[in-house]
C-alpha cells in the first residue's frame, strides 16, 4: 500500500512540476519568439525600404541642389547618418564645400547647424529638405508625405559623399545633457572632434 501511495505521489509531483514548467515556459517562450519576428520584421522591412529607395532614385538623373530660405515648417527626419562628432563634422565639412555657411548655427551640439536644400528636377518639381545635426547625430529630412522625398534625400546624401570636406573649426561645441565641451572640424579633407577640458 505504501509503495503505490508513493507511487501515485510521485505521479502526481511529476505531472504538477510538468504542469507548471509547460505553463511557465508557455508564458515566456511566445515573448521571445514574438520579440525575434517583431526585430526581423522591423529589420526586413527596412531593407525592403532602404533598396526601394535606392532602385527609385538611381533613376533620377536630373536633381540639382541648392541652399534657400525657405520655410521648413512639416518637415521631420526622413534619415539619420552619423553619430560620431567626427563623422559628423565631415558631413558639415562636405555641407560647406557645397553650399557655404548654414541656415543656423549653434554652440549646442544638439542643434549645430541647420542648412536648409532645395532639390529641384528639370520639370520645375521641387522638395524642401533640411541637413542638421540634431540631437541623434547628422540626419536629412524632409516631408514624408510628398512623394520622391526619402529619394531626395538619398541623392543629397550621395552628392555630399562625393564631396570633399572644406576646412573649418568650431570650438566650444556643448552637450547640453552633459555639459561635456568639444571642438570639430576638418583641415586637409581629414576631420577631427576632440573633448575640450
Amino acid at each position: 500500500m505504501n509503495r503505490k501511495k508513493s507511487l501515485l505521489f510521485s505521479i502526481i509531483v511529476g505531472g504538477l512540476a510538468y504542469l507548471f514548467l509547460t505553463v511557465c515556459l508557455e508564458k515566456e517562450q511566445p515573448k521571445y519568439a514574438y520579440d525575434a519576428r517583431v526585430q526581423a520584421d522591423i529589420i526586413n522591412d527596412y531593407q525592403a525600404d532602404e533598396e526601394r529607395i535606392r532602385n527609385s532614385a538611381s533613376l533620377i538623373k536630373d536633381v540639382t541642389f541648392t541652399k534657400v530660405n525657405a520655410d521648413t515648417m512639416g518637415t521631420s527626419k526622413l534619415a539619420g547618418y552619423a553619430y560620431e562628432t567626427e563623422a559628423i563634422a565631415r558631413y558639415r565639412g562636405c555641407l560647406l564645400t557645397l553650399f557655404g555657411e548654414p541656415n543656423e548655427e549653434s554652440a549646442n551640439l544638439e542643434e549645430a547647424f541647420t542648412y536648409v536644400i532645395k532639390a529641384q528636377r528639370n520639370d520645375g518639381s521641387s522638395w524642401i529638405l533640411t541637413a542638421y545635426e540634431g540631437p541623434s547625430g547628422f540626419a536629412i529630412g524632409g516631408m514624408r508625405d510628398v512623394p520622391l522625398s526619402a529619394e531626395m534625400a538619398y541623392l543629397l546624401k550621395q552628392r555630399i559623399d562625393e564631396t570633399e570636406p572644406s576646412d573649418f573649426d568650431r570650438k566650444g561645441m556643448t552637450y547640453p545633457d552633459t555639459g561635456e565641451i568639444y571642438s570639430y572640424g576638418c583641415k586637409n579633407g581629414k576631420c577631427y572632434a576632440n573633448k575640450e577640458g
